[in-house]
This record gives structure tokens, C-alpha cells and sequence, in this order.
């Protein structure tokens, strides 16, 4: 059995609590609520907290089964219940919550893994009083396994450790049979990878639509599997899993990207990611990949005031001060460039800002909420690389069917030309809006770089990342309507009504 620096196994408290408990009168319950998150997977075979499902049931069941022992007396019965609430996605089960009924009286646990943890508690009921004691939750860090020797374990321990094992295995037991039903055929026309996500759900829409079987490579198990769809459950860091999703796949549609968290989450599902999808690719001789991009991997600083943005536009210089997002889709797609070179049927798609599916419309690029007013930094003439989600989707069946498969490069933005004024007058509603000159902006970001850069930190709103943002860019390509016959359909201004009708 492992057990992990988590607060309630380090902190002195603990212990102490449990001291003090005869002071508190006759034990009525006990309560303990454990918050920790594990260390980002970095790529590579899935550590044991991501491979195992019980993985954090035996983590940290035992030590709050121990602190229900010592307080309230032997473990006469274990129940318990687990589920995925999405707090850390890579876990199989991230939210438990057992009752533990024992010679004088009963209690109960629950463990929350989350990206961000949750304060974790101990909480003893009396009759006299009640004692809380509040512990910090801290990071996880590698679950440790016991030293080897040491005296032999207690009669309580032993029989703690079978409760743990009992309800163990029942989770096991039912991960493995919600995993049954996903078995994969020999051939499938479709792989779409980050199948979960809006513009994945909005390929495997249209694909299905079409009359086609599809592949859909996910994290999560799904709660209500479609019709049509097979789904090969893992993550895009873990290479035999994607080698398993890829295997028999004709055409491969790679849209799974990391979105937020830090750079190892990022280098894991989207560089790493995006190499193992080549690696398989190349394995098992896909008939063509669809590598989803970003414009940006543009260098948006450097373009200002050199023409229209196309694809001849140089590529960003300085990502890691962009952000993570551009450095890791900046390394995957150059990884994508060199596979095409030698010889992996790809081509590569730089969507704009898309919007709809579920995809907001306004976001950070546009305006920001500032009470009851929209913030917009500098005067609100920026052009927007605006795409409709809809119109990004009949791209990539475009590039399919027209066989693009020599790394090509294809942006894949709507010739509307919209600024943010215009964006917030079609769907900004009634509020007002207030904009921030851009010298002060680019003045606030360069005082924000001092002291973040003491503690050894980034700005997010450092010079550079702003002089990005706020480049003058126009737009401007007819590679997607020459190589692929692409024109919206929709379009941005229809596209604004469906959100806002949608609502």
C-alpha cells in the first residue's frame, strides 16, 4: 500500500486532534474532508494515480481510515461511492466519499483530486464540543512506498488495509466494465482526436452526418455514447494509447491540444501529443493526417505593418514569452512540417479565433467584463482573425476530400474583417465600453514585469505578450479557396446570429 505527502499524513495537528478527542465528550461522528491534486503528467507510460483507477482511493483511504480507528474504535463496516466530476481529468474516479461505521460511532471521508485543491478538514464531533482543524492542502507529490522492514503491521492496520482493498477493487472492477464496451474495430475511415472538445464534437457531427463511422479519441469515458461512434479512451501524452487509437484508422484528424494549465500539461497533450500521433501515424500508414494549428504560431509583433498575414508570415520568434499555448502548438506544428517532409501524409490548418459550438465569441482578445462595462485594451480597432465553427469544420472535410496530404500549410479565416468594435456592436448588448489608451496599457505591462521577474516569475501581461496583442494586423490569404475550394458558408455576421440565437 502507498501512502503520500498530502497534509494529512505530515501535519502534527493530526495527531494531536486525535489526542484531544477524549476531551470533547462522547465521539458522535467524525468528518474528514482531504483536498490534493497530483503532479501534472508530463508524457510518456501513465504514472499509477492516472493508470490505476483506485490509485487515490488507496492513497489516501487508509490514512483516514486509521484516524476513524483511532477515534471512534475498530472498523466494523466500509461503504463507499466514487465518480468523475472532472476536477482532474487524467483520474479515472477524482471524487470519493466513503462511511465508515465503527464500535462507537460512525464517520465519514471524502477525497476531491483537483487541479486546483480544495482546503482539507478533520472535523470531530462531541457531545461536550466540536473540534475542527483546518489543514492546508498541498500539492501531491510522488506517493511513496513504505520503507522495507520496519516492525510488522498491527492487527488494525491489517484489517484497514482489507477495507481499503475491498473497496478497491470494486472501483476497479467498475472502471473495467464501463471500458468494455469500447472495443475497436480492425478499420475505421475517421480517427478524430480531442473528440470531447467543441470544434472534435463538430467534426465527428458533421462526419456522422455524412454517413460515416468515427473513431473519437477522448480522456473520459462518455457518459452517453453515440450511435456511429467508437471511442478509444486515453490520453494524448501516452503513446500506446495513442497508438491503440490510431491503429486501423485511414484518416487521422488531429484537433486535441492542452488549452490551460502549465507548460509540462502543455508540452504533454499537445507536443507530446502531436508527436505520438506522427509516430503512430507513420506505424501504421494513415492515408492522410489533418493537423489542427493555430495562428498563434504567427509572429504577430513582428508582422505589424508588413503587409497582409498569410501563410509566408514569419513564425513566432520568441514563443515562450507568448505564452505556453503558442510555444507548444508552435513546436507541434513544426514537428507536423518535418514528419510532411519526410514523408507522413499531412496537411496543416491554421484556424483563426473560432467561435460557436460553445466557444465563446468574446473573450479576452475582444473585451473583457469589467462590472457592468466592457474593457477593451487600446481603442478598439483591431482587426479579429474571426472564424466561424461551422465554416472551420468545412475546411477540414474540404482538405479530405481534395487529398491534401504534402504539408501544406492552409489558414482558415473568414474574409469579413471584423474589429473588436464591430464584434461588441453585434453582440456586446447595451453595455458600454470603456478603452484603455495603449500606451498606458503597454505602460502597466512593463511595471508588472519588475516584480514578477524578482520572484523569478512571467508577467501575463508582460511587454511583449502585449505588443502581440495589440499588433495592427490585417489578415489575408486565397490558399483555402485555392487549394481547397473553401468559402464560408456561414460566416461570421451568421455565425454571431446563431450564438446569440443559441443564448
Amino acid at each position: 500500500m502507498t501512502t503520500a505527502g498530502h497534509a494529512l499524513h505530515d501535519d502534527p495537528r493530526v495527531p494531536r486532534a486525535i489526542a484531544a478527542a477524549g476531551a470533547l465528550g462522547e465521539i458522535a461522528s467524525v468528518e474528514i474532508v482531504c483536498g490534493a491534486a497530483y503532479p501534472p503528467y508530463e508524457g510518456g507510460p501513465l504514472p499509477a494515480w492516472y493508470r490505476d483507477a483506485s490509485y487515490p482511493f488507496r492513497d489516501l483511504g487508509a490514512r483516514c481510515l486509521s484516524i476513524m480507528h483511532a477515534v471512534l474504535g475498530p472498523i466494523e463496516d466500509v461503504t463507499a461511492t466514487w465518480r468523475a466530476s472532472g476536477g482532474d481529468p487524467e483520474l479515472a474516479f477524482d471524487d470519493w466519499h466513503a462511511r465508515v461505521r465503527c464500535a462507537r460511532g460512525e464517520g465519514q471521508f471524502r477525497l476531491r483530486f483537483q487541479a486546483r485543491p480544495t482546503p482539507s478538514q478533520l472535523v470531530i464531533h462531541g457531545a461536550k464540543r466540536t473540534l475542527r482543524v483546518e489543514l492546508p492542502a498541498k500539492p501531491r507529490r510522488r506517493g511513496r512506498q513504505p520503507e522495507a522492514g520496519g516492525e510488522a503491521p498491527t492487527t488494525a492496520e491489517l484489517a484497514i488495509a482489507r477495507w481499503v482493498d475491498k473497496i478497491a477493487r470494486a472501483a476497479d472492477a467498475e472502471h473495467r466494465a464501463r471500458l468494455q464496451p469500447f472495443t475497436l474495430a480492425a478499420k475505421v475511415p475517421f480517427l478524430v482526436t480531442g473528440a470531447a472538445g467543441a470544434l472534435g464534437r463538430a467534426v465527428t457531427d458533421r462526419l456522422l452526418g455524412d454517413g460515416h463511422k468515427v473513431r473519437a479519441f477522448q480522456r473520459r469515458i462518455p457518459t452517453t455514447p453515440r450511435p456511429g461512434v467508437e471511442y478509444a479512451i486515453g490520453n494524448l501524452g501516452d503513446p500506446a494509447a495513442v497508438d491503440r487509437a490510431v491503429r486501423g484508422a485511414a484518416t487521422v484528424i488531429h484537433c486535441g491540444a492542452t488549452t490551460k494549465g502549465s507548460w509540462r500539461e502543455h508540452k504533454s497533450g499537445t507536443v507530446i501529443g502531436t508527436q505520438n500521433v506522427l509516430a503512430a501515424c507513420k506505424q501504421h500508414g494513415v492515408t492522410q493526417l489533418v493537423h489542427i494549428s493555430s495562428m498563434s504560431v504567427i509572429d504577430w509583433a513582428g508582422s505589424a505593418g508588413h503587409g497582409p498575414v498569410s501563410e509566408a508570415a514569419n513564425l513566432e520568434p520568441r514563443p515562450g514569452e507568448r505564452g505556453d499555448y503558442t510555444r507548444a502548438k508552435l513546436e507541434a506544428e513544426r514537428a507536423v512540417v518535418d514528419a510532411a517532409r519526410a514523408g507522413v501524409p499531412a496537411v496543416i490548418l491554421r484556424p483563426g479565433q473560432i467561435f460557436g459550438g460553445g466557444i465563446p465569441l468574446i473573450n479576452g482578445a475582444v473585451a473583457r467584463r469589467a462590472g457592468g462595462r466592457w474593457l477593451v485594451l487600446g481603442d478598439g480597432k483591431l482587426e479579429l482573425p474571426l472564424v466561424y465553427i461551422d465554416d472551420v469544420v468545412d475546411a477540414i472535410v474540404a482538405a479530405i476530400a481534395r487529398q491534401r496530404t504534402q504539408g501544406e500549410i492552409i489558414q482558415i479565416i473568414d474574409p469579413a474583417h471584423l474589429t473588436q468594435e464591430d464584434v461588441l456592436g453585434l453582440a456586446g448588448g447595451d453595455r458600454p465600453i470603456v478603452r484603455v489608451p495603449r500606451p498606458l496599457v503597454l505602460a502597466l505591462g512593463k511595471l508588472s514585469e519588475l516584480p514578477l521577474a524578482a520572484l523569478g516569475r512571467q508577467s501575463p501581461i508582460a511587454m511583449y505578450r502585449l505588443q502581440s496583442a495589440l499588433a495592427r494586423l490585417h489578415y489575408e490569404s486565397d490558399r483555402a479557396q485555392h487549394m481547397l475550394g473553401w468559402i464560408p458558408k456561414v460566416g461570421v455576421r451568421e455565425g454571431i446570429k446563431r450564438v446569440q440565437r443559441s443564448a
